[in-house]
């Protein structure tokens, strides 16, 4: 059967799961919404059995392939801690060494992979700042935008050794991003922008199937109107597509919140970010895959909403797809039990300051 408008734009969708339990309520909701992957969210179900089992029953649900996605970069958020000894933080490892900083990347693709994911929204490439360090603390490898450029690519390489895709954040980057309760706008001349805070993903980009493109805006590309990075044609088609040739998949989130000039209905904010060159969505509420997709229908009839950039968008989003790794398979005792050890013996170097 011709699926359809709505079962086709709800391939420029990545929903976040509400919670990691499952129901038939949770089953009907997938099966009619068909988003292109789903993001699931912390906590992760007390056991590898049941996280794994709980991947079982969503993959066969989704259009296959689908991307079946967690936030995992170590540290003190771990979200694999309820089952596997921690691992230490990005910064922690990148303060070791390079090898060290390789070996966090490869440990998590392993792990993820075992457990039957295929993507991981990692690894953070913005600097560390005084506004970075609230937000993200020891997520980020550090204050060097070379340094960071070479240990991402070590963490990178980890994750795609277990094909495992990767996903960079946050462009153009939020070194120079104050936090709420204020605006976020960045205020830092172009060229720094592209001497620091680009490096790490002028040097990566080229490796990244996805980048996450931040909700921040910036003066040197939006003077004359703070709008969203994600929402900002200068910046995801201007930057990332032309200026840095970037061909992956350019993907927005937050779509939900307040944004820089004031609150935006979802459906509005998903048109935009497609129409700035952005190829997927992430929706942090499971409600909104409905209005968003009813958006995006009505844009098409009304011309609101490029029909060439979706077909783009789509097309990427394909391309993208050929690359993950199929349906979970089956998970050994004995191959997570070599795992847990090799973990707690990797972690067993760090102190807990750098966990």
């Amino acid at each position: 059967m011709k699926p359809s408008r709505a079962e086709i734009l709800s391939q420029l969708l990545i929903v976040r799961l509400e919670d990691c339990r499952w129901s038939a309520a949770r089953e009907r909701f997938l099966r009619a919404a068909q988003p292109a992957g789903v993001l699931l969210p912390a906590p992760l179900p007390p056991t590898a059995e049941a996280t794994q089992e709980l991947l079982h029953k969503i993959a066969p649900v989704l259009p296959q392939p689908s991307f079946l996605a967690v936030r995992q970069e170590g540290g003190p958020r771990d979200p694999l801690r309820r089952f596997l000894p921690g691992l230490p933080s990005p910064r922690g490892a990148a303060q070791r060494s390079l090898s060290a900083v390789a070996r966090l990347g490869d440990l998590i693709g392993e792990a993820l992979s075992l457990l039957g994911f295929n993507t991981n929204f990692a690894p953070v490439l913005d600097l560390a700042t005084p506004f970075t360090e609230e937000a993200l603390g020891t997520y980020t490898f550090g204050s060097d935008p070379a340094q960071v450029a070479e240990w991402g690519g070590a963490f990178l390489r980890g994750l795609q050794r277990h094909r495992i895709l990767a996903c960079g954040k946050h462009f153009p980057g939020l070194g120079s991003v104050a936090n709420p309760p204020g605006p976020r706008v960045s205020g830092k001349p172009m060229a720094a922008l592209w001497r620091e805070d680009l490096l790490p993903f002028r040097e990566l980009l080229p490796h990244l199937p996805m980048v996450l493109v931040n909700p921040a805006a910036y003066k040197a590309y939006d003077f004359n109107e703070a709008r969203p990075a994600s929402r900002s044609p200068q910046i995801v088609e201007g930057l990332l597509r032309v200026k840095l040739g970037y061909r992956g998949l350019a993907v927005a989130y937050e779509l939900e919140a307040e944004g820089v000039g004031g609150t935006l209905p979802v459906g509005e904010a998903a048109i935009q970010s497609l129409n700035a060159g952005c190829d997927l969505l992430v929706l942090d509420q499971e409600a909104s895959c409905e209005i968003v997709c009813r958006a995006l229908e009505e844009g098409l009839e009304s011309a609101k909403l490029s029909r060439p950039r979706v077909e783009q968008a789509l097309a990427r989003v394909c391309t993208v797809k050929r690359g993950l790794a199929t349906r979970p398979g089956n998970m050994s005792r004995r191959a997570l039990e070599k795992l847990a050890r090799r973990i707690e013996s990797f972690a067993g170097e760090f102190g807990p300051e750098e966990r």
